[in-house]
């Protein structure tokens, strides 16, 4: 049944390709502006792991958004240019613990397009400039001695690139007005200079806190959240 559907999708892939594909370039509308709510929907599922860790002492919350221009250059091939936004935070109480973590991170991508039939359906490949910023502050309980205060700040570049593939669907003239965009790939960032956590543990300059656990912690949001990682795009805007 899933080998028939997906059959099915790829069918239906060819035919609505082939159809817009009649399209003729001059008349066609050639700029679209979309707002991707993907990035938003990561920062609600974000704000939603404290609540399934289900832990009193913890509490996360995230935000995000991106925007797109993008320009038709010719009937298979476009360039777009895309800002993205994505932050989150994690609190942390217990004992004579008490830390806060905030992550933030913004691109800027260059994106080109190749619309094998004409329109609709898309391959798109991106290279980008990636930013992470750190703060870690609070109380951390030492177990022996006084407890120690942390406050950290650090910034990471990156060279960013991925490629997805999706389907451009407008509901005007010649492809114009309201526009429909889903997409799905996977990112990957390219990482400039000392990781967060080396920097972390530079600032505490000697003192004795284990920060292994939150150097691997914040790979993880490195690779597959804030800079990297599987893509889905849900975005809505204007052909014209």
């Amino acid at each position: 049944m899933a080998r028939k559907g997906f059959l099915a999708l790829i069918i239906a892939i060819f035919f609505v390709g082939g159809t817009f594909a009649q399209t003729d370039f001059r008349d066609m509308a050639k700029n679209t502006i979309t707002v991707d709510i993907g990035p938003t929907l990561v920062g609600m599922a974000i704000g939603e792991i404290g609540n399934r860790i289900g832990h009193d002492g913890i509490s996360t919350s995230g935000f995000g958004i991106a925007a797109q221009y993008e320009r038709q250059i010719s009937l298979q091939f476009s360039a777009a240019g895309r800002f993205a936004y994505l932050g989150g935070g994690m609190g942390l109480v217990e004992s004579d613990t008490s830390v806060d973590m905030d992550l933030k991170s913004f691109s800027l991508e260059g994106h080109v397009r190749f619309y094998p039939f004409g329109e609709t359906f898309f391959l798109n490949g991106m290279l980008g400039y990636g930013y992470l910023s750190s703060a870690i502050s609070g109380t951390v309980d030492m177990l022996v001695g006084p407890n120690q205060r942390v406050s950290f700040t650090g910034t990471r570049s990156y060279v960013k690139y991925g490629a997805k593939l999706g389907w451009r669907m407008s509901f005007g003239r010649q492809g114009g007005g309201f526009t429909f965009e889903p997409s799905i790939g996977y990112y990957g960032g390219l990482g400039l200079g000392d990781t967060l956590g080396k920097q972390l543990t530079d600032s505490l300059d000697g003192v004795p806190v284990e920060i292994g656990e939150i150097d691997d912690l914040i790979r993880i949001f490195e690779d597959f959240i804030f800079i990297g990682g599987p893509r889905v795009a849900l975005s809505f805007g204007w052909r014209f």
